[in-house]
């Protein structure tokens, strides 16, 4: 009991180191913290360009407006071409400016005099367009605020207000404030992709990684299996009781059997299994009686039961992966019982709509905890301290990828016990 006691701490402790972060995910976690250090700093480099452009737009409209002040100064009769230069390299750079009145009015009727960048509609009339010019000129303001042009009176030595200028972002200024959402937006596309692809590499890894192990498992066995066909055959010829040599060999031909059933079973994964109609309850059965013929031998007091519902039901499978899945559910489940007593119950019945059948493992064992549950199928995931943690992981890859079910953690309570389930499609041709 101290042994027995001994192996099953060194497993709990195994199960701890076992529990945490796989280097996977911290790669992941990697990429994900490297893409949004990417983002912050594009966005930080997008709004400081953003700050250099409308610093460099507010210039040019102030260079504007001291050519309007200079303008209406002037002592004597302006000279036109460095008013009209300085209008010309405002209206090159594509910022909006509404020139406006003393009392703030747009001027209509010289359109094109007194407004640039700013969009005319030819067909609107002209209080039409004072609207729009004036709803425009509210668009402004709440961007920046309007610079009054003054005109100095050497009469009263006073300064007049003569104009305004309204100013607002260029197109090529808006654009670039509109980038950091497009650029959060191609964040999230490429993180995701990102994401998806190491997913698939990791799949395609798993893939090969559970075919080479079977591949090899597969060869492993192959000679221990023709070793004990000759020494079955040598038995039958050599001993001296033949009866009881014959039923010797009997056991060691069934055993053999079950070898080889295993070894065909690996050879299958990585492979297109071969589907064949089949009742669930009759495969369920002859799995049942395998191990209660063996499950005596290895702990007294482990109840084994099958039970359903009284219906039959026929589903396409491969018998030996099916087999396979089955025997890993109760393997899982009596490992999982610490105690010299337990029970291992395997109920079958239809599912609540009807369109598939439901096969339930429920054990009395030491149960899983609520963030362990989808832990459990992880492959290299294991509290035991043998095994490779593959079992669980190649069932479920069995009975989703293989058969097109569910396999999954139903219930379980920590201390109680657990309840797998698997759901799988009915053949509704063969139903009763």
């Amino acid at each position: 009991m101290a042994r027995s006691n001994g192996h099953r701490s060194r497993g709990r402790n195994t199960g701890l180191s076992n529990s945490r972060l796989p280097r996977s995910a911290n790669i992941k976690l990697a990429l994900l913290a490297i893409s949004v250090f990417v983002v912050i700093g594009t966005l930080f480099y997008a709004h400081s360009l953003v700050e250099q452009l409308r610093d460099r737009e507010y210039h040019v409209v102030q260079l504007f407006s001291d050519a309007v002040k200079y303008y209406n100064n002037s002592q004597q009769t302006p000279d036109d071409s460095l008013y009209r230069m300085i209008t010309r390299y405002a209206m090159s750079s594509e910022v909006p400016i509404i020139l406006t009145d003393n009392h703030d009015a747009p001027n209509v009727k010289h359109f094109r005099e007194t407004n640039w960048n700013v969009p005319y509609d030819s067909t609107l009339d002209s209080a039409h367009q004072m609207r729009v010019l004036r709803e425009q000129m509210r668009e402004m303001d709440r961007a920046y605020p309007r610079i009054a042009i003054y005109y100095h009176d050497p009469a009263s030595n006073k300064d007049i207000i003569t104009n305004y200028i309204h100013y607002g972002n260029s197109l090529v200024l808006g654009k670039i404030e509109s980038l950091p959402y497009i650029q959060l937006l191609l964040g999230a596309v490429v993180v995701i992709i990102g994401y998806l692809s190491f997913s698939y590499l990791k799949r395609s890894e798993q893939s090969n990684i559970w075919v080479g192990m079977a591949k090899e498992t597969a060869h492993q066995l192959g000679t221990p299996l023709s070793s004990l066909l000759g020494w079955a055959e040598m038995l039958r010829l050599s001993a001296r009781d033949p009866i009881e040599v014959d039923k010797i060999a009997s056991e060691i031909d069934r055993d053999i059997e079950r070898l080889n059933r295993i070894a065909t079973r690996f050879s299958k994964i990585g492979s297109i299994p071969d589907l064949k109609v089949q009742n669930v309850v009759e495969v369920a059965a002859d799995v049942m009686n395998y191990f209660k013929g063996r499950m005596p031998q290895l702990r007294k007091n482990i109840l084994l039961t099958l039970d359903h519902d009284g219906g039959t039901y026929f589903v396409r499978m491969n018998r030996e992966l099916f087999e396979w899945v089955l025997e890993n559910l109760i393997k899982n489940a009596y490992e999982a019982i610490e105690g010299s007593e337990g029970s291992i119950a395997v109920y079958i019945h239809g599912s609540p709509r009807g369109e598939g059948v439901i096969i339930d493992v429920t054990d009395t064992g030491k149960g899983i905890l609520l963030r362990k549950k989808n832990d459990v199928f992880r492959p290299g995931y294991s509290t035991k301290k043998r095994g490779w943690g593959l079992g669980l992981s190649l069932a479920r890859r069995i009975i989703q990828e293989y058969h097109h079910g569910r396999l999954f953690v139903k219930e379980s309570t920590p201390g109680k016990g657990t309840t797998f389930r698997i759901r799988m499609n009915q053949n509704r041709d063969l139903q009763d």
